[in-house]
């Protein structure tokens, strides 16, 4: 019983999963006249609380604010999530994924890995049943954010080699995404724009605007730290006509800031200046907003010297 149980559970996960266990996009989507945050909240409100269809769509609603990078509140979220006894088990796994990762960008790395190791377990017993690449490599992912570098790469690859005849756009996206991040990591830049290089490929083709501009931005900012600065100014400012919707605010005032530092490192105060004005910094974290208050000194020092 407690098998054909089991089995019923990682099926109707499978079912509910895609990118990172339930990826809004996919549902968003469907309205792409409202905002993914509106429907989102207007999905949820269809559904009585904590019932099955009500925590399908709060799936959804955790991996927007992943991607949102509205990390205080994703954590917020999780922890009362967990709370509940009877969170399902198809949402557990996401829950605990997300709350290892919130734990980790706050700090708290020795309880950050008691929850990834909850999801990792439960991650591969989903894979053990249905052999779906993307859960090996969200842990993958859990491994690299633990610093578990050679873990991590050994699962990429092994599952590179097992599905190396896939066109699937989502799975490339994710496999060549997380290998670039090993490869940044380890100061492999080359070998990490090849592969950025590919998962903006892989992100154009599901026409996803939240892939294509991750994809952007990971690539431009590799070919910035490369010194590929011309190769960066054009990535980053086609990337401003997927960013301008109200949805990617963040993502549109972090692009500005590395346009801006581009322009200063090509000796363009003028042109720099252009972009730096649009940047408005109640949007931007703790390294990005220190970037702005830098290139503002320069921009004064620069227009003083004249």
């Amino acid at each position: 019983m407690r098998s054909a149980a089991v089995f019923i559970m990682l099926l109707a996960f499978n079912l509910s999963a895609s990118e990172n266990l339930s990826d809004h996009e996919q549902l968003c989507q469907q309205a792409a006249s409202k905002s993914c945050a509106y429907y989102l909240e207007q999905q949820l409100s269809a559904f009585p609380t904590f019932s099955y269809g009500w925590y399908r769509v709060k799936g959804f609603q955790l991996d927007y604010m992943y991607d949102q990078h509205q990390f205080l509140a994703l954590q917020v979220e999780a922890e009362l999530l967990l709370q509940q006894q009877t969170l399902p088990d198809m949402l557990k796994v996401q829950v605990y994924f997300y709350y290892a990762k919130t734990l980790l960008i706050t700090g708290e790395a020795e309880t950050a890995k008691h929850y990834a190791d909850k999801a990792m377990l439960m991650l591969q017993e989903v894979y053990a049943v249905f052999g779906n690449p993307l859960r090996i490599i969200e842990l993958a992912n859990l491994q690299y954010s633990l610093g578990e570098l050679e873990q991590a790469e050994q699962l990429l690859n092994q599952v590179q080699l097992k599905y190396q005849k896939s066109k699937d756009s989502l799975y490339l996206f994710e496999l060549y995404s997380n290998k670039a991040l090993i490869s940044h990591q380890r100061d492999k830049l080359d070998e990490a724009a090849q592969y950025r290089a590919e998962a903006l490929n892989a992100a154009i083709a599901m026409g996803h605007n939240n892939k294509i501009i991750v994809a952007m931005g990971n690539l431009a900012r590799t070919q910035q730290l490369l010194g590929q600065l011309q190769a960066a100014f054009e990535l980053y400012e086609q990337s401003l006509a997927y960013t301008s919707h109200p949805e990617y605010q963040v993502q549109h005032a972090i692009h500005l800031v590395r346009l801006t530092e581009i322009c200063l490192q090509q000796q363009q105060p003028a042109q720099a200046l252009t972009f730096y004005t649009r940047i408005d910094p109640q949007l931007l974290g703790t390294v990005h907003k220190q970037l702005y208050q830098e290139f503002g000194k320069a921009l004064v020092a620069g227009t003083a010297d004249k």
